[in-house]
């Protein structure tokens, strides 16, 4: 059992101090912390050495950053997939409905991958389905309009077209249509026409933009924060001449 020096365990559970397993021993300690700072504010944090992996304990100031923490487990950090966790068992089904309303998951999830972490997109898919639950279409429809008008980009770049592929096949849905209409109609030219067929599709289709939204968003931000950051051009001055003399 890992013997923490920096962190003092709460005598009393609280749901604001998680635990992050399997962390890659090539990653630093400010490489992990910056990852959950995306999450909000800490407290305390400590990292340690753990075979030839590492963990850490981090403290944050609110539940809902714990809860976003633990959203993001399997994703990498330099060259190992983390698993996050309550450091306690959950004994609560509360939430911070007001932490939601600050900030949507998929906000916090653009600027994690803009920071130029990888997240898997079952973890992105997580963090729709929760600000859904809390009624953030507005913001995730923004990232959907934005992303469709960059289309072109988004192909190049992000490869849209696979991870569309890869989402019918993680629906299932050529099968759950087909099923819906019955065995044997033709998929193409009949499934797609059916209200079942069109509703299955359409769910595909919308999760397939969402995903691909939140990664155009990861672009903007980090060409963003590139321009902001880039130095300003060196002021050169025009040469003196002298005149000549008579």
């Amino acid at each position: 059992m890992t013997n923490w020096t920096h962190v003092k365990i709460p005598a009393t559970p609280t749901p604001n101090l998680i635990i992050v397993n399997n962390i890659s021993e090539d990653a630093s300690e400010k490489t992990v912390k910056d990852f959950f700072l995306f999450c909000g504010k800490i407290l305390e944090f400590e990292l340690q050495k753990e075979g030839d992996r590492q963990v850490a304990l981090v403290l944050f100031e609110r539940e809902s950053a714990a809860k976003t923490a633990c959203m993001l487990t399997n994703a990498m950090i330099v060259n190992s997939q983390i698993s996050v966790k309550p450091y306690f068992e959950e004994n609560t089904d509360s939430n911070d409905h007001n932490a939601q309303e600050n900030k949507p998951k998929v906000t916090v999830l653009a600027e994690i991958l803009a920071a130029g972490y990888t997240l898997q997109d079952q973890i992105i898919e997580k963090g729709l389905e929760i600000d859904a639950k809390y009624g953030f279409f507005d913001r995730i429809q923004t990232y959907v309009e934005a992303a469709k008008a960059q289309a072109k980009t988004l192909d190049e770049k992000y490869q849209v077209i696979a991870k569309a592929t890869e989402i019918d096949h993680k629906y299932h849905v050529q099968d759950r249509v087909t099923a819906a209409v019955g065995t044997g109609i033709d998929y193409s030219n009949q499934a797609l026409q059916s209200v079942p067929g069109q509703k299955v599709a359409g769910v595909a289709t919308q999760v397939k933009e969402q995903i691909a939204a939140v990664h155009y968003e990861a672009r903007r931000l980090a060409d963003e924060k590139k321009t902001k950051t880039a130095p300003a051009a060196p002021v050169t001055e025009a040469p003196v001449t002298e005149a000549p003399v008579a």
